[in-house]
């Protein structure tokens, strides 16, 4: 896999106020010539001055430090015209799309325009072009940490998506004649990040679960996620198709001996199609202790039942005698901020999974947390190279619930070939389940090449 040279990241020059002045500037220093210049940005802590600021630093890093022309932020010069501003549009298109699009999706879409408003949104929306979405791109290559807040760079293939979705917002605002719609067709001259040919980050490609990482971490899984687990294993269903599962969402006269679990929001609903999860006898066995005596809109997999086992489970192993200590239930809080919800989302269903990994894989003794500091102590003792280290062990000792997902397919191709892997992850075609999904079986190359290699 070839590899990039990126240049650890640096605090950006910073945003002040001129002495004896009302206007705010940020001083650059050019990396040939060690000449040092101050850019002007207008009223100092206005939004005006501020966006201007992120577009001076992303054109000074896209130039590899090198000075940028001051003429190329005046837009006096650069002929802007009258209309709306990026600004406006971003909040037009923002109230369309947060009730348009699915959740992760919106997540995502807001990421980006919260990024391009921060450089751009008071330039006018006729005025944005090519030149202004590649060093809008180059600040997400290079991220950002300042006194304004950190950001930090985003991988290739996410920028590409992200520059996507701002062409899309373009696209939009031209079909209701908010800007020409040239705009939107000459930021389609911009081309694509290629591997290889670019500073921004490649992000490791996603398989399996190892096998003896998920034994060691079942142990420490509550009843609940462990259950999510094992049907993940079996059917090869993403986590959202399985964390609203209710008893009355479950089919269970789909054909004989199998179950069939047909959820009302999936990945390819907006598509119109049909996403049917078959539930065998072994995942008929996960669901059954589940299904007994509970109501059939109430959801199976719940964090209160969940957070109540675990609380009994503690009052069984108690030590302390009743009439001592304190009663149970009397040291809760009467108004937490938090409460366990009636139905794990994917971030819960996440976060129990890291919960999981951490009591399996204990951080190293020196990289940990000590019982007698507090969270903010201990970030403050471990130095940059530490926390480096920390994060790596943390992501070579823990697993995402999409990657059971990669085990399920890997499995089924298997044994039952690329078609029945296809099928059973619900993929329109067989060329995403193998090239994405399912990771060949290397033992059969490896035995042939011992024969003849």
């Amino acid at each position: 896999m070839p590899t990039t040279k990126r240049r650890k990241a640096r605090k950006p020059p910073a945003y002040r106020q001129r002495k004896g002045y009302t206007q705010a500037i940020v001083t650059l220093r050019d990396s040939a010539t060690k000449r040092a210049r101050d850019y002007w940005l207008g009223e100092c802590g206005t939004p005006a001055s501020r966006e201007l600021y992120h577009r001076v630093i992303a054109a000074w890093e896209a130039n590899d430090r090198r000075l940028p022309d001051p003429a190329e932020f005046d837009d006096r010069k650069n002929g802007a015209v009258n209309g709306p501003t990026v600004g406006a549009v971003i909040r037009a298109y923002w109230r369309w799309a947060k009730g348009y699009y699915h959740i992760k999706h919106s997540a995502a879409i807001k990421s980006a325009l919260k990024l391009l408003r921060q450089h751009h949104g008071q330039t006018p929306a006729a005025d944005f072009g090519p030149k202004k979405l590649r060093l809008l791109r180059e600040a997400m290559i290079t991220g950002f940490s300042g006194d304004q807040g950190s950001r930090r760079p985003w991988s290739r293939k996410y920028i590409n998506a992200q520059v996507q979705r701002v062409r899309h917002m373009f696209k939009w605002a031209s079909a209701r004649e908010m800007v020409p719609v040239t705009v939107y067709q000459s930021l389609g001259a911009l081309e694509p990040l290629r591997r290889g040919r670019t500073k921004a980050r490649e992000n490791q490609r996603v398989g399996p679960v190892p096998d003896e990482l998920l034994g060691a971490v079942r142990p420490y899984l509550n009843r609940q996620v462990r259950a999510l687990v094992e049907l993940q294993l079996l059917t090869g269903a993403r986590p959202a198709e399985l964390l609203g599962l209710r008893p009355v969402d479950i089919d269970l006269d789909a054909g004989p001996g199998v179950w069939a679990h047909r959820p009302a929001e999936h990945k390819n609903a907006f598509r119109e199609k049909e996403r049917v999860i078959y539930l065998g006898p072994q995942a008929q066995k996960v669901l059954r202790p589940f299904l007994a005596a509970r109501p059939l809109n109430a959801y199976l997999f719940s964090p209160a039942e969940a957070d109540a086992e675990r609380r009994s489970a503690l009052h069984a192993e108690r030590a302390t005698p009743l009439p001592w200590g304190n009663r149970p239930g009397t040291n809760r809080r009467t108004a937490p901020k938090r409460k366990p919800g009636d139905r794990y989302t994917p971030t819960s269903y996440y976060r129990s999974i890291q919960y999981a990994c951490e009591k399996a894989f204990p951080s190293p003794e020196r990289l940990g947390k000590r019982s007698d500091e507090t969270r903010a102590a201990w970030r403050a003792r471990l130095t940059a190279e530490e926390q480096g280290e920390l994060k790596a062990w943390r992501q070579a000792h823990s697993f995402h619930p999409y990657q059971l997902r990669h085990n399920a397919a890997t499995n089924l191709r298997r044994e039952f070939g690329l078609e029945a892997a296809q099928l059973a992850l619900g993929h329109a075609s067989a060329q995403i389940t193998d090239a994405v999904y399912a990771e060949r079986d290397r033992a059969k190359v490896i035995e042939i090449m011992r024969k003849i290699g």
